[in-house]
Formats: C-alpha cells, sequence, structure tokens
C-alpha cells in the first residue's frame, strides 16, 4: 500500500469513528454520572434513532448542497451538540431539585438525538463512488474495502473509549468523539471533490457483521447487467424480513444494557465496553467466515438453527444474570455468553441479507435496505429501553429478559417460512438457478416463485412481462 493510499485510509477510518463511538460514549458518560439504566438507554435509544436517520437525511441535503458542504456543516453541528452533551451529564447529577434534574435530562434527550442526526456521514459518502451497481471487479473491491472500514470502526470505538478512561473519565467518549469529528472529518471533507450519485444504501447499523451482508447483497444484484422486475410476495417478504431485523435489533439492545448493568459493581464500570468490542469483532468474523456461501441453500437454512441457537443462549445469559452475584467474575461470565450471542447474530443477519438477495428485484433492493436497517435500529432503540426499564424496577440481570423476548420473536419469524429463501420455499432450493455460490456472475431466472410454495412444485411461470 502507498504512502498516500494509507494517509487516506487512515483519515477515513479516524472520520468514521464518531458514528460508533456516539452510542457507547453516551451510555458510559449517562450510567457513571446517573447510574439510572433507563435514564442510559433512553439516551442511547436516541442517540441509534438519530444516526437511522443522518444517513439518507446527509445524502439528500448532498444533491443540492454538495458533499462537502454537508460533512463540514454537519461536523459543526455534531461537535457543537457533543459539547452540550458533555456539560449537561456533568450539571445533571449536581441539580438540587427534581425539576431541574428533568429539565436538563430534557435537553441532554434533545442534545443526543441532534447528535446523531448530525453525525457525518463518512461510510454513506465513502460508498458514492461504487453505490450504484457495480459493473466489475473493481466496484466489489471497493464495496469490500468500505466494508472493512466500517467494521473496523466498529471494533475500535468501544476499544478506545476503554483505552481513553482511564485518563479521561466516563465523558472520553463524548469527547474523543467531538476530537475525530473537528480533525478527521474536515480533512476528509476536503479530499471529497466529487459529485453525487444516488446511493443503494442504508443506516449505519451497530451490528457485527451488518455491513460485510449490506456489501454482499450490493454486489450480488450489481452482477447482472439488467434484471427486470419481478412479480413476488413483496409485502408479506418484505414484512418477514423487518420483524426479524427488529427482533435483531431487540437482542443488541438487551445484551448492551445486560452487559453495562453487569459492570455497574465495578469501579470502572466503562470496561463493559471491552465485551461491546468484542461482541462487534465475533459478529463480524462470523459474518465473513466462508463468504463464498452467501446466497447457498446451506446458508439460509441454517437461520433455523441459528435462532435456535439464540435462543438457548439467551435463556442461559437470563439464568446466570439473575443467579450470580455481581462483580468482575460475574461480568467475565456473561461477557462470554454475550459474545458467543453476537456470533450467532453475526450469522443470522449474514441469513437475513442472504434471504433478500434472493427474493429481492434489483430495483428493489434500495427500499429493502432502508427498511431492514431501519427494522434493526428501531428495534435496538426499544431493545434499550424496555431493557433499562426493567434492570431499573425489577433488579439487576432482568435485562436479559429482553434478549429471551427478541430471541423468541427470531425463532417464530424464521419457523414461519415467511422469510424469501426459507426452506419450504423453492427460491431456498440448491435447484434455483438465480442462486450464487461463488463470486463468479450468475444470471438470475426471469419470474421468482413465490414464499411458501412447495420445493417440489415446478416453476411453470413463463418470463415476467
Amino acid at each position: 500500500m502507498s504512502g498516500r493510499s494509507a494517509l487516506t485510509t487512515t483519515v477515513s477510518l479516524a472520520a468514521r469513528m464518531p458514528g460508533p463511538l456516539l452510542p457507547v460514549g453516551v451510555m458510559v458518560a449517562a450510567a457513571a454520572s446517573t447510574g439510572s439504566m433507563f435514564t442510559t438507554a433512553t439516551l442511547t435509544a436516541a442517540a441509534l434513532v438519530g444516526l437511522s436517520i443522518s444517513a439518507p437525511a446527509a445524502v439528500a441535503s448532498a444533491e443540492r448542497f454538495g458533499v462537502r458542504n454537508v460533512l463540514l456543516s454537519s461536523a459543526i453541528a455534531h461537535v457543537l451538540m457533543l459539547v452540550l452533551m458533555i456539560s449537561s451529564v456533568a450539571r445533571l447529577t449536581q441539580a438540587d431539585t427534581l425539576t431541574s434534574d428533568a429539565t436538563i435530562y430534557t435537553v441532554l434527550l434533545v442534545c443526543t438525538l441532534l447528535a446523531g442526526l448530525s453525525t457525518p456521514a463518512v461510510a454513506s459518502f465513502s460508498r458514492i463512488d461504487g453505490s450504484a451497481p457495480p459493473a466489475g471487479p473493481l466496484a466489489g473491491a471497493l464495496l469490500r474495502r468500505e466494508a472493512r472500514l466500517d467494521d473496523a470502526a466498529l471494533i475500535l470505538g468501544p476499544l478506545l473509549l476503554v483505552l481513553f478512561s482511564f485518563s479521561f473519565g466516563p465523558t472520553v467518549g463524548l469527547l474523543s468523539s467531538a476530537v475525530f469529528t473537528a480533525i478527521a472529518v474536515p480533512i476528509y471533507a476536503v479530499d471529497r471533490a466529487h459529485r453525487l450519485e444516488a446511493p443503494s444504501d442504508s443506516a449505519r447499523l451497530p451490528l457485527g457483521g451488518a455491513e460485510h451482508a449490506q456489501q454482499q447483497l450490493l454486489e450480488h444484484h450489481g452482477l447482472p447487467a439488467e434484471q427486470p422486475e419481478k412479480v413476488i410476495s413483496w409485502a408479506r417478504g418484505i414484512s418477514a424480513a423487518i420483524l426479524l431485523a427488529a427482533a435483531v435489533g431487540l437482542v443488541l439492545g438487551g445484551l448492551w444494557i445486560t452487559a453495562l448493568d453487569a459492570a455497574q459493581s465495578l469501579q470502572r464500570s466503562s470496561w463493559f465496553a471491552v465485551t461491546l468490542g468484542l461482541m462487534a469483532a465475533a459478529g463480524v468474523l462470523c459474518a465473513r467466515w466462508n463468504p463464498s456461501s452467501f446466497t447457498a441453500p446451506l446458508t439460509l437454512r441454517r437461520r433455523r438453527l441459528n435462532v435456535v441457537l439464540l435462543l438457548a443462549s439467551s435463556l442461559i445469559l437470563l439464568l446466570l444474570a439473575v443467579g450470580l452475584p455481581q462483580g468482575l467474575a460475574a461480568l467475565l461470565v456473561l461477557s462470554v455468553i454475550v459474545v458467543l450471542q453476537s456470533a450467532v447474530l453475526g450469522r443470522l443477519v449474514l441469513g437475513l441479507y442472504a434471504g433478500l438477495a434472493v427474493g429481492v428485484p434489483a430495483a428493489r433492493v434500495p427500499t429493502a435496505l432502508t427498511a431492514v436497517a431501519g427494522g434493526v435500529l428501531l428495534g435496538a432503540a426499544l431493545g434499550l429501553t424496555l431493557a433499562g426499564i426493567a434492570a431499573d424496577e425489577i433488579g439487576a440481570g432482568a435485562a436479559a429478559a429482553v434478549t429471551v423476548a427478541g430471541s423468541a420473536l427470531a425463532v417464530g419469524v424464521v419457523f414461519s417460512d415467511r422469510l424469501w429463501g426459507s426452506p419450504s420455499s423453492s427460491a431456498g432450493s440448491p435447484s434455483t438457478p438465480g442462486l450464487r455460490t461463488g463470486p463468479s456472475p450468475m444470471p438470475r431466472p426471469d419470474a421468482e416463485i413465490e414464499p411458501g410454495a412447495p420445493m417440489d412444485q415446478p416453476n411453470t411461470q413463463g418470463p415476467a412481462e
């Protein structure tokens, strides 16, 4: 790698850090300052809701004002919101009355939401040159490189937060995000003079392996030169995909609060961020394992095995979270289970996007990506809130009940066979010519079979008009 290329990659990685750092930084700062899991969960949920809107809003704004102007403006607004958040968190525990506490909490909630909305959409703009359907190996290589950088930022963010917290205190995540935004984002923006094209992009997800799965889906659909619109049971298939995405988000939110709750008894509760970093790494590694089998029938059918493992491990997590006495040993034991669950989530999210690759026509891929990403983020926000309420009102370990509920919902969706590529659907059988089991391009069939049809039913439909 040349010096110029290495510098560009380093700047691009640093400019992506504000996104992963924001929710983790909010969790560490709020938990250390207030000790309330509900307050921490709702603030983190507000950050995730803002992040879910920031990417599409930035892309829409760039069409009118330009990429560079949008990045610089969002960087200024993001730093301002982070500074207000740091000062508000410091004042929240120093208030003398309940009224002033409620006022400061409301201000902090609004600032957190605005901080998420103003997060620079570096990851989205980095894909602009390759977000149109890839036409060759260079475009595919660009998608893979950008997905690797997104995964790296997701893993490094929590680990850097723990490292810096020894010197700068619980607000170090927000402070680090402000530094990265103020330095790396302007450098990146000045170097980006390309014109804007319409990207097939969705919100960035705080879930290990999701970026790789999105990249695989975009690359898979971009290989054929043209794909006619298909006649499929669109409403049923996309509804099941969104519901499974929301279930994954519920599990993720429950896991985050469970890890944070277990670390609250420690002298330095920011240690839980190490668990979040390991969770991201486990999800990334499992999602990237055996990449040539992205839409292979075996990958699609193993979604059933994945959700069963997820439910079983969630039940074990609940029992241990409630039964183990709080302390370092409990955090270590729970972290092992949480990381294993994240590995299962990595394979499950890959199977979710593989189902989209099997059943979604190329023209509807942007819609499907946005819908599924929104389902994950809103599910995570709901999971965080419910887990925070459970931890505060019921007691230590109760947050793990949300992971059980999310896992049970995932089991119900997967075993309902409404997902594209389910075992009872011909779209998931090995004989379907549209499945791609390797990197070489293969044309998809001209017609789709409605999901839910028996596997042995032949495809008697003619080409779509």
